[in-house]
């Protein structure tokens, strides 16, 4: 899967995940694991990437 699908991906988990999944983070907590499929349909999961970095960019029009 290519850098850019995958951060575009990554966004939005963000963007829709619900609010109260993240609120019980705490820093230096393992990010809760999801899974979403990339623009050729094969499924990715977060923990997929287990022990890489993992950039997650977010941007805004206007």
């Amino acid at each position: 899967m290519n850098a850019k699908v995958l951060l575009f991906t990554l966004l939005a988990v963000l963007m829709l995940a619900p609010a109260a999944v993240f609120a019980k983070l705490s820093v230096g907590d393992a990010a809760p694991d999801f899974t979403l499929p990339d623009s050729a349909s094969a499924m990715h999961s977060l923990s997929d990437f287990r022990g890489q970095v993992v950039a997650i960019l977010g941007w805004t029009n206007g």
